[in-house]
């Protein structure tokens, strides 16, 4: 049966599965839309694709069993587009509804939910299937897929082969625009998911319908502890249809409907309704607020500059009640609460890449980096994988490293050398890097090789490099005449080589680096030479093949600051204890931020953090330091900064660095004090208030136990001058048994003295009295990236995984002096 997909359907219209909508007269009712009808009708291939998938496919799942190797086992997979869930069964004829009545209590099946997926890979692109290359003869690349599942799911990735190409070509297409609809979907119809998901957790006999126990048992789960006489008050007030009379509850249950009303009434947030209530108090005499209130609003405290005619589009689609020409309460708290341009980071600015500065050269941003791309865990026995890289560089990473070693059969091979990390081959690393490079962003990417190969595996690296890579790689010369780096701007779309490079007069016969000492092409060597004062100096043969890929990223070991040879392209590596060396000697730190105007370095984690754990990010980005590379796989603090840092500029994974960090005529210091002149650079004074946070989760995302009493500590990252601030740190007082809308109005005013090097962090955490207090969720931001005014922040965990629908809702104003 051939499959086509046609791309003129529209994700949503591909979708059949449970939406929500608004009912257009309440605002509130939960109802369940199916969209197949409109969107199916559009396209017999479309229904074709999807009535084959629901009946169900014969596929065979991949594992690797470890030392009893690669093994398949045939499954059944249907698409059950009600639940939107991948069901499978051990059962392999073809009828989906005996399936069902099989599967039901059947430990024989097995379910996915399309949420939890991230991601659809075709053929061999994991590590699973790359180690079966060619082994299977039986086993048709083409015919494979993989489903990588979100990091929260804690779902291991999914390898499949299916009986032929289109019927994988049918699951790949068909996943993927289903994962892409559930993603594009707005906060508010996120949140209507949120609150489906909530009522079905407390219908616990599935009857359709809540009693009062019921309740109770739901606002525990969500954090809220409430008088039985209060809760009982909100449960009558809210259950107006008497439904279900003939229950043994004699009608006192909620319906979707009611539910909806009994939420929203839990979560009544008075300080949007004072918010309402001074702009609308002299617009509208039936108390509503109208379009010109709420331009006024968006001017003053937002400072959003809109025409009046954004202010009624905006009305008419946040509004929830028939009259769209004014704000209900209800509908002016649905804008703050599911509108994109009421969080603290821009939409723009999430989205959209400034082209007019990327026209600097590369020594004059910052770029994500990654350490050791290649290990998901320890530094020792860690696994490597292609996934390592993968991931990173859909994460927006733009220099990922290479360890390369002499492998087998002549194949170069990745690893951690001299430990009992596992080995990936070089070839399946450039492979998956020239899949995914520009996948998040078009912006150069940098291959930072550490080269510890023979001469004849080096040649094997270059011609997989020129053989794979193509018009990707950068391999253009450096003419005589250029002084500086050259743009990103310049160099999209480009693959980058940052190794050692024999002299520019070398011939084919030439193969040593002119007694060069080793820099970086052995870490844990440099810190061991760093810590007992020894220097290894040895002569490095290189292949002329791969030298002459290297161009713009020379790597050289450092020669010192005052050095006259220096070149702009030459780039050196420094270990976390040489770097903090450097920065702690307010002369050295001044050479190494001039040195960073025109030069890059490369900042890595010291040899003992086996554990992956990452350097402290900040101080080394403070001097100017573009690429800081970190272990991406280690769910912490730096990596969190990390993404704060690389979360605006549409997220490409190079910002612009402030202009002292550029100029080196302009005097600056990454010590204390910055030396900076208030006239051009000006303090800022930052008042945050915290009003209040939304669905707090509980320590570790568990559903039960005791209400948490949140607080939240407040911080100001960056120069020492403002982190060594103590009236740069600040924190809430805890409010007891709420997590679900805790209000704290409590607010911080501070004194910003290098405001484009600084971060703003909120850390949630529960008061304990007994033990130690537990981290329940973070957010961070540049302060340069700071909307002011009433805006919400999401809470994410060290991991990055967002906790939504939790947040805090703050507002944020600024001031500058000179």
């Amino acid at each position: 049966m051939q499959v086509n997909f046609d791309d003129s359907v529209t994700q949503t219209n591909c979708l059949e599965g449970v939406l929500f909508k608004k009912d257009v007269e309440s605002g509130r009712k939960i109802s369940i839309t199916s969209l197949s009808e409109d969107g199916l009708a559009r396209s017999r291939s479309v229904k074709k694709r999807l009535d084959l998938l629901k009946m169900g496919t014969q596929m065979s799942k991949v594992r690797d069993k470890g030392v009893r190797g690669v093994q398949f086992y045939k499954r059944m997979y249907w698409l059950d587009m009600e639940n939107l869930m991948i069901h499978f069964s051990t059962q392999t004829f073809n009828f989906r509804f005996i399936l069902a009545s099989v599967c039901s209590g059947s430990d024989s099946c097995g379910k996915y939910a399309l949420c939890d997926i991230a991601e659809v890979r075709e053929g061999y692109q994991t590590h699973t299937f790359t180690k079966i290359g060619d082994k299977f003869k039986n086993n048709n690349k083409e015919a494979a897929f993989s489903l990588i599942f979100t990091s929260q799911s804690k779902i291991p990735e999914l390898n499949l082969v299916a009986e032929d190409k289109k019927t994988r070509d049918a699951w790949v297409n068909a996943i993927r625009h289903l994962v892409v609809t559930l993603k594009s979907l707005s906060h508010q119809k996120e949140y209507e998911m949120f609150l489906k998901t909530q009522f079905r957790r407390a219908d616990s006999n599935n009857s359709g319908y809540l009693n009062f126990e019921e309740a109770k048992d739901l606002c525990k789960g969500l954090n809220i502890k409430l008088d039985k006489e209060d809760l009982r008050k909100l449960f009558n007030e809210a259950n107006t249809e008497k439904t279900n009379s003939a229950s043994k509850e004699k009608g006192e249950v909620l319906n979707e409907e009611e539910f909806v009303t009994f939420y929203y009434k839990l979560m009544r947030r008075p300080e949007i309704d004072q918010i309402f209530t001074r702009y609308s108090k002299n617009a509208n005499e039936h108390g509503r607020m109208t379009p010109e209130a709420l331009l006024d609003f968006l001017k003053e405290e937002q400072k959003d500059d809109l025409a009046i005619e954004e202010c009624k589009e905006i009305v008419k689609n946040f509004e929830s009640s028939a009259d769209k020409s004014s704000f209900t309460k209800e509908g002016f708290t649905h804008f703050l609460m599911f509108n994109d341009w009421q969080e603290l980071l821009s939409p723009i600015s999430a989205s959209r890449v400034k082209a007019e500065e990327m026209v600097h050269p590369l020594s004059h941003y910052w770029i994500a980096s990654s350490h050791n791309t290649y290990l998901t865990g320890n530094q020792l026995t860690g696994e490597s994988s292609i996934d390592g890289y993968i991931n990173s560089l859909k994460l927006g990473c733009r220099c990922v490293e290479l360890d390369c070693w002499d492998g087998d059969d002549g194949q170069p091979i990745i690893y951690h050398g001299h430990t009992l990390t596992s080995k990936i081959l070089f070839k399946d690393v450039v492979e998956a890097c020239k899949k995914y490079a520009f996948e998040r962003s078009d912006f150069p990417l940098i291959f930072s090789i550490e080269n510890h190969c023979s001469l004849e595996q080096q040649d094997r690296m270059a011609e997989l490099l020129v053989s794979i890579l193509g018009d990707l790689l950068y391999t253009g010369a450096i003419q005589d005449d250029e002084k500086h780096m050259p743009s990103p701007m310049s160099l999209r779309g480009k693959i980058l080589i940052k190794a050692k490079r024999l002299p520019p007069s070398a011939t084919e016969d030439d193969d040593e680096c002119d007694g060069d000492e080793d820099d970086d092409d052995d870490e844990y060597d440099e810190d061991k030479d760093e810590r007992d004062g020894s220097k290894k100096k040895k002569s490095k043969k290189i292949s002329k093949k791969l030298s002459d890929l290297v161009n713009y990223i020379h790597a050289v070991h450092f020669p010192g600051f005052q050095n006259n040879d220096a070149k702009f392209f030459h780039m050196s590596s420094f270990g976390e204890s040489k770097t903090k060396k450097i920065i702690s000697d307010p002369e050295t730190a001044r050479d190494f931020v001039k040195y960073n105007t025109k030069q890059i370095s490369r900042i890595y984690p010291g040899a003992a953090r086996q554990d992956s754990s990452n350097l402290k990010i900040v101080e080394p980005w403070t001097a100017g330091c573009q690429i800081v590379a970190l272990n991406y796989q280690t769910d912490d603090r730096q990596n969190h900064l990390n993404r704060a840092m690389f979360a605006a500029n549409g997220g490409c994974g190079y910002i612009l660095k402030p202009q002292f960090l550029r100029d080196p005529s302009i005097a600056y210091s990454p010590t204390s004090p910055s030396g900076l002149d208030r006239s051009r650079f000006p303090i800022l004074i930052l008042s945050v208030e915290i009003l209040s946070g939304q669905h707090i989760p509980r320590p570790h995302g568990v559903d039960e136990g005791e209400v948490i009493d949140p607080y939240v500590e407040v911080k100001i990252r960056g120069h020492p001058d403002d982190f060594n601030e103590p009236d740069n740190h600040k924190e809430t007082e805890a409010v007891r048994n709420n997590g679900f809308n805790p209000a704290w109005k409590q607010s911080f005013v501070f004194n910003i003295k290098v405001p484009e090097v600084a971060f703003l962090e909120f850390k949630v955490k529960d008061h304990s009295h007994s033990m130690k207090d537990q981290h329940l969720g973070s957010y961070a931001i540049r302060i340069k990236d700071i909307q002011e005014g009433y805006r919400r922040a999401y809470l994410v965990d060290y991991s990055g995984k967002e906790l939504k629908p939790a947040s805090l809702f703050v507002k944020i104003n600024k001031r500058w002096i000179n």
